[in-house]
């Protein structure tokens, strides 16, 4: 071949490639504008999806208040995790659709959309690229009883009065369960428990009866001090739940306190007498000390009339501890008092021939722990979930006979999965159980952080 054969035959093949670099230009140019802009779409519609699914979820937590109420909260959301302009998309408020069945349940359909401009896909007649999304949410009824320590220390406690924040934020909780189909009761406890809303029959609470109801709690005073019977308020939480028609999917108890618990209540069989009294018989949170009963186990801080009430000489008229705990049936047989092989807290007989007065007091200590953490393990075996809530600065501080935090006491009540994270608590854990959420608020400000928090699992329980 000749040189300028050569020449002739690469000016041939420039004059090729140029030619086909035009007509491969356009297609070049579609594909790269594809892949910039589809990738933008990409980011968008993830943040659309993630903006929806939002949504739901705020409006499921906001339909307590009304649709109106879900439908502001829901665009507040999807505009939160979708701002209008995000990579030049322009998004349109989500659309809200709700739907009721006889059991209570509330669907919650959400649809929305967005334009994304485009850059190079425009030469082409693509402008915008047009994403939708949609989501549904099911908010569940649920069953709730709320029990609030109205003991005198969160009126005189170490961090002061904090009576009327225990109410407002109390109150505030509440608020946020739908008066339609959530069930809602309260219990109050000091001495003894009371309940002063209970569940309706049918589906729903009225909000102002429990409004009126934490309004009026009393939290006792210094003339008229009272002691911490947990297993009380418990109980009466346990077997409202336990006795309700057409129960929820969804149980929960909410329960709060400033304190260690300290008091319970049973049948005890009195020497120099055959009659049996029914009530409360309390310690302290000392190490040691003198045991002093017997009140009322179903009021807040009632004696018992005549000689039922012994004050500080219980320790001479009790004849013995009953076996298992009895306020509320003489036979009941299910949590028991007297419990010598209890791994953390042993309870045996007391004679008041042989034990001291503090030897009761060491009793009675150990009964009001145990019975309260029993009631929350047979709450969890039930289905029940147990949140609880402390204040102050009681509950970190070793107290009582045993030297033991509060603190740990409510984190085996709820079972929360922080027991693994101590050493000396990880085998209280148990992941065969329903895990609920301990919170310690620290002083009154962090109370509604708190209750925000229950609030927001719970809420995430009902979807």
């Amino acid at each position: 071949m000749t040189i300028k054969h050569r020449f002739s035959q690469m000016k041939k093949n420039k004059g090729l490639v140029a030619l086909i670099s035009v007509i491969a230009a356009p297609f070049l140019i579609l594909a790269t504008g594809l892949a910039i802009d589809s990738g933008r779409a990409y980011l968008v519609k993830a943040k659309l999806f993630t903006a929806v699914d939002a949504a739901g979820i705020a409006a499921a937590r906001a339909v307590s208040e009304g649709e109106d109420a879900a439908r502001s909260a829901a665009a507040k959301m999807f505009t939160a995790n979708l701002p209008n302009g995000y990579h030049e998309s322009t998004t349109v408020s989500p659309t809200l659709s709700f739907g009721y069945d006889e059991f209570g349940n509330v669907s919650i359909d959400v649809s929305a959309s967005a334009q994304v401009n485009t850059t190079f896909l425009g030469v082409f007649g693509y402008s915008t690229l047009n994403l939708n999304a949609t989501a549904q949410t099911v908010r569940r009824p649920v069953d709730l009883v709320l029990v609030v320590d109205n003991t005198t220390s969160l009126r005189l406690g170490s961090i002061g009065d904090v009576t009327e924040d225990v109410i407002e934020r109390s109150k505030d909780f509440i608020s946020n369960f739908n008066e339609n189909f959530d069930r809602v009761a309260l219990v109050k406890y000091a001495y003894g428990g009371e309940v002063p809303v209970a569940f309706q029959s049918s589906r729903g609470h009225v909000r102002s009866d429990i409004t009126s109801a934490i309004d009026a709690f009393n939290f006792g005073s210094w003339s008229n001090p009272q002691y911490t019977n947990a297993s009380e308020g418990f109980y009466l939480a346990l077997d409202s739940i336990r006795n309700v028609d057409n129960p929820a999917n969804l149980k929960v108890i909410v329960f709060f306190t400033d304190g260690a618990p300290n008091t319970f209540s049973s049948e005890f069989d009195f020497t120099s007498t055959s009659t049996n009294y029914t009530g409360s018989i309390r310690s302290s949170d000392d190490p040691s000390g003198t045991p002093r009963g017997l009140w009322r186990h179903n009021a807040i801080a009632t004696q018992l009339s005549g000689s039922g009430y012994q004050g500080s000489n219980i320790d001479d008229r009790i004849a013995s501890l009953p076996d298992y705990y009895t306020p509320h049936n003489a036979d009941a047989t299910e949590f028991k008092v007297l419990n010598p092989d209890h791994p953390y807290r042993p309870v045996y007989q007391y004679s008041p021939a042989s034990n001291s007065a503090n030897d009761l007091f060491t009793r009675i200590n150990r009964v009001a722990r145990n019975l309260v953490e029993d009631m929350a393990e047979a709450a969890r075996n039930e289905g029940i979930y147990v949140f609880t809530l402390g204040l102050g600065s009681a509950l970190t501080s070793a107290a009582g006979p045993d030297n033991e935090l509060g603190e740990d006491l409510l984190l085996r009540m709820a079972n929360d999965p922080k027991l693994l994270d101590d050493a000396d608590l990880a085998d209280d854990y148990h992941a065969d159980q329903l895990e609920g959420v301990y919170c310690h608020a620290e002083d009154e400000q962090a109370l509604g952080p708190c209750f925000d928090e229950m609030l927001n699992v719970i809420i995430r329980l009902t979807l």
